[in-house]
C-alpha cells in the first residue's frame, strides 16, 4: 500500500514535520530503510542512524530533540509503528471460498460456502466449521471438534478429536493440539497409561506459533483464553488452564494442572512445574523457573524463581565470590601464621 505522508501522519494521529506530498511505500529499518519508506527511532542510542539513514520520514517520540527533512512525532512511537507496519507491510491473507479436489471431508460434514479448504486437508466426522475459516495443505481436523469463525490453520496443523477453537484462532504450521498428555503410573514394576479423555478448549483471538504441542486434558478441558498469544515451540500439558491475553515466549513449557492467571507474561525458556497457581499480571523471566506458586502482580526471575529484586542481588553476590574467596584465603594464612 502507498500512502502520502500527510495521509500517513493523519491516519497514525501524530504530527507532521515536513513534505506531507512524499509517498511511501513501507516501513523499514532505519538501517536500510530507502528514499520511499519510513522508519522509527524510538531509542536514543540508534541516534547515530539518523545521519546515514535513506528513510523519508522517521517516527519518534514527541520529545526527541533530533534534526531530520521529516518527522511524524508521536506520543506512543512503537504504538505507532505498529499501526504503520498494519497499514504499509502487512499482506492480509484473504480467504479464497472452495474446496481442493484432494481434500478428504466426511460426508456428513457440512462446508460453509464461505471457507477455503486446500489440498490434503482431512476433516472428521461430526466437525462443526464457521464462517470464512482458512484450512491450508494437509490439516487435519479430528472428529466432533469445532472451529470458530474467521480461524486460519497453516499447513500441517493436526487438531486431534473434539478440540475446540474459538473465533479468529490463528494455529501455524506443524502445531498439534489435543495430543495426550504425559499420564503414565507405575503398577508392580511396569507402566501403565492413564487414558487421556478431556480436549483442548481455545478462546477467541488465540495466535499458536509453529512447533507447539498443546496436551488435552486426562479429565476436563485443556484450556486457554481470549487474546492469549503463544511463540513457536511451545509446549503446554495436560489440564492446564492459561488465562486472558497472556504471552508465552519461545520454548516455554508449562507441566501438568498448573494453572496461569490473564496477562501473564513468560520469557523464553522458562517453565511452570506441575500443580502450581501463577496469578494475574505475572511476570516470569527468560529461563525463570516457577518451582511454587506466584501471587498476582509479581515478576519472578532465576532457578528455582524467586522474586526479582532478590535474585538481583544473589546474582550481584555471585559476580563478587572470587573476590571473597581470596579474601577467605587470605585471612585463613593469616590465622595460621598466628
Amino acid at each position: 500500500m502507498t500512502l502520502k505522508l500527510g495521509e500517513l501522519a493523519k491516519a497514525l494521529g501524530v504530527k507532521l514535520e515536513g513534505d506531507e506530498s512524499l509517498e511511501i511505500s513501507r516501513l523499514n529499518e532505519i538501517q536500510v530503510a530507502t528514499s520511499q519508506e519510513v522508519s522509527f527511532l524510538s531509542n536514543s542510542k540508534y541516534l547515530k542512524y539518523a545521519k546515514s539513514t535513506q528513510a523519508a520520514a522517521l517516527i519518534v517520540p514527541e520529545d526527541m530533540d533530533i534534526e531530520y527533512p521529516n518527522l511524524l512525532r508521536s506520543p506512543n512511537p512503537q504504538q505507532s509503528m505498529l499501526m504503520a507496519l498494519k497499514l504499509l507491510n502487512q499482506k492480509v491473507r484473504e480467504c479464497q471460498p472452495g474446496i481442493h479436489s484432494t481434500a478428504l471431508i466426511d460426508p456428513d460434514v457440512t462446508i460453509p460456502d464461505s471457507a477455503e479448504i486446500g489440498s490434503g486437508v482431512t476433516i472428521g466426522k461430526g466437525v462443526d466449521l464457521g464462517e470464512n475459516i482458512i484450512l491450508e495443505s494437509n490439516v487435519i481436523v479430528g472428529q466432533n471438534s469445532k472451529l470458530g469463525d474467521n480461524t486460519h490453520l497453516y499447513p500441517n496443523v493436526v487438531l486431534y478429536e473434539e478440540s475446540i477453537l474459538g473465533d479468529n484462532c490463528i494455529i501455524h504450521s506443524g502445531t498439534v493440539i489435543g495430543s495426550d498428555g504425559f499420564g503414565f503410573a507405575v503398577e508392580s514394576g511396569e507402566i501403565q497409561k492413564i487414558p487421556q479423555t478431556g480436549n483442548v478448549v481455545l478462546g477467541k483471538q488465540v495466535e499458536i506459533g509453529a512447533n507447539c504441542a498443546i496436551d488435552r486434558g486426562s479429565i476436563g478441558a485443556t484450556t486457554i483464553g481470549d487474546g492469549t498469544k503463544l511463540d513457536n515451540l511451545v509446549h503446554v500439558a495436560h489440564s492446564v488452564r492459561i488465562g486472558k491475553n497472556c504471552f508465552l515466549t519461545a520454548q516455554v513449557a508449562i507441566a501438568g494442572s498448573s494453572i496461569l492467571g490473564d496477562r501473564v507474561q513468560m520469557g523464553g525458556q522458562s517453565g511452570v512445574i506441575g500443580h502450581l497457581q501463577v496469578g494475574n499480571d505475572v511476570s516470569i523471566a527468560t529461563r525463570g523457573g516457577v518451582t511454587r506458586d506466584v501471587p498476582d502482580g509479581t515478576m519472578v526471575s532465576g532457578f528455582p524463581a524467586r522474586p526479582h529484586r532478590d535474585e538481583l542481588r544473589i546474582e550481584a553476590i555471585i559476580q563478587k565470590l572470587p573476590e571473597l574467596y581470596k579474601a577467605v584465603k587470605t585471612l585463613e594464612k593469616q590465622v595460621n601464621k598466628s
